[in-house]
């Protein structure tokens, strides 16, 4: 059942009137067997790896408190790292052991065996929800929790199972097993925000996807402003595709009475690659900084520790996304951004006022939040490339060739989008940014409900119509999964 499809919607629907009209204590039963209902969707062998990870991490923090209670901190350690390295492990071999074993075969030029080993959706979100909540109650900043189906139903909450946010226990259990009353106002800004999920998703990262599967396909058929512009567009297409599920999926929970965790706040804004990390799928960034960068020592044991810490972050942050070396080059990238900023720092602020630049100017802003655009964009070219080499390959034609004509004589056209869907992808742009924009200055929810009924329902329905006309189910367009579910 993907997510953008009418039987998702039905289901929706189904879950809203159930919840809604059945006693208070019943529904955080509706909750739990809708999700259990909605991953059976997908696939009963992820089950098996979801109860794995659900039955080990709960017994493991309850074991670990009771040692530690105990004055046993050895065996609480035990029963930590257990429960850690156990499904970490899963995790491991479930999303990279084949592709490790294809890759080192390729490398060495050697027959490996064919493995094929049952994929689970949502497992690198799940298992990053279970580590932190057993972490969290060794460190003793709750206590364990004593009901099961509660705990299952954190793991198993079908908004977020797919694509995040990643959320922490004390911000979400107590959420999901609390009854919430109908509230219409709470509904109405809920569906908003899965329209605009929808309209990120369907308008803009799939049409934008249409250019950019293209060109990324065959990269030597193209050059110069072509590789800029697909590069360009992938850098859209990744956050309006990510941005937009989790949208949805805070959506869905803001009409069920849950409050979910934002996951982005305007990361093209950014203004430094370090700003861009505090902006960007902000719930992993900080349970990297939690339970890697933190329990690594952080930024207390001298410059060097730190900058050491902050490579191992990033690359523990490639191999997250998937096995390959230019995922690793991606997540050294990140790193290295990071350490020559801070590096320079001080000599760039020595040039700057000795050249007369005012650091507080709306010009300087402007030339920081550029450099910092061009940066992310060239990690996601890395992030992109079907290798290493095809990013320099495409990197290098971008850079040495020098064909602006394109923009005029239609040949852009020819990239995998006509005219006129050039131009709904570029007024989708605009109205992305925009809106990232405006939600710097409060919630843009909030401001259209205080609009007058003539311009808030017109807003409303225009929307509605664009996702239905312009979207997937248009002429010419297929139905996509999101782009973060392989991740």
């Amino acid at each position: 059942m993907a997510i953008i499809s009418v039987q998702f919607l039905l289901f929706l629907g189904a879950v809203f009137l159930l919840y809604f009209l059945l006693p208070l204590k019943l529904r955080p039963y509706v909750l739990l067997a809708a999700s259990m209902y909605f991953y059976a969707c997908f696939d009963w062998v992820g089950f098996l790896y979801l109860g794995t990870t659900t039955v080990t991490t709960f017994a493991a923090a309850q074991l670990a408190h009771r040692a530690k209670q105990a004055g046993n901190l050895r065996q609480a350690k035990i029963w930590l790292g257990s429960a850690v390295v156990l499904n970490a492990g899963i995790l491991i071999l479930v999303k990279f052991l084949a592709s490790t074993l294809a890759l080192v075969g390729s490398l060495l030029q050697v027959s490996v065996p064919e493995l094929r080993i049952p994929a689970a959706l949502g497992i690198a979100f799940y298992t990053m929800q279970s580590i932190s909540y057993c972490v969290d109650v060794y460190r003793g900043k709750y206590l364990p929790e004593k009901s099961f189906w509660k705990y299952l139903l954190y793991m198993s909450f079908f908004p977020i199972i797919m694509q995040g946010p990643i959320s922490r226990y004390d911000q979400l259990a107590h959420q999901v097993v609390t009854p919430h009353r109908f509230s219409f106002d709470r509904m109405k800004a809920g569906c908003s925000l899965m329209l605009w999920g929808m309209f990120q998703k369907m308008v803009v990262a799939d049409r934008a996807a249409m250019l950019v599967n293209q060109v990324f396909g065959k990269y030597e058929e193209y050059a110069g402003f072509q590789i800029l512009i697909a590069v360009f567009l992938y850098t859209i297409q990744l956050y309006a595709d990510f941005s937009g599920c989790v949208d949805i999926s805070r959506g869905v929970s803001q009409v069920l009475g849950i409050e979910l965790a934002r996951n982005f706040n305007a990361p093209y804004f950014a203004d430094s690659i370090q700003d861009f990390w505090r902006r960007w799928h902000i719930s992993l960034s900080s349970w990297f900084k939690d339970y890697i960068y933190i329990p690594l020592g952080g930024s207390r044991k001298g410059t060097l520790r730190k900058y050491g810490n902050l490579m191992a972050v990033f690359f523990v942050s490639g191999l997250w996304h998937g096995v390959g070396m230019h995922y690793m080059v991606w997540g050294a990238m990140q790193g290295i951004f990071q350490i020559v900023g801070a590096v320079t720092q001080k000599a760039r602020f020595r040039l700057y006022d000795r050249l007369g630049i005012n650091r507080e100017g709306w010009l300087y802003r402007l030339g920081r939040w550029a450099v910092t655009f061009a940066l992310v964009n060239l990690s996601w070219l890395v992030f992109r490339a079907d290798g290493c080499m095809v990013a320099l390959r495409m990197l290098w034609s971008a850079l040495t060739v020098f064909n602006p004509q394109i923009l005029t004589n239609g040949a852009v056209f020819a990239m995998g989008l006509d005219k006129k869907d050039f131009l709904v992808l570029a007024a989708g742009i605009v109205l992305l940014f925009a809106v990232n924009y405006l939600q710097q200055k409060g919630s843009v929810r909030e401001k259209l409900e205080r609009c007058p009924f003539w311009i808030r329902y017109p807003v409303y329905i225009f929307a509605v119509l664009s996702v239905l006309v312009l979207g997937v189910y248009g002429p010419g367009f297929d139905q996509s999964q999101f782009l973060y579910m392989q991740f």
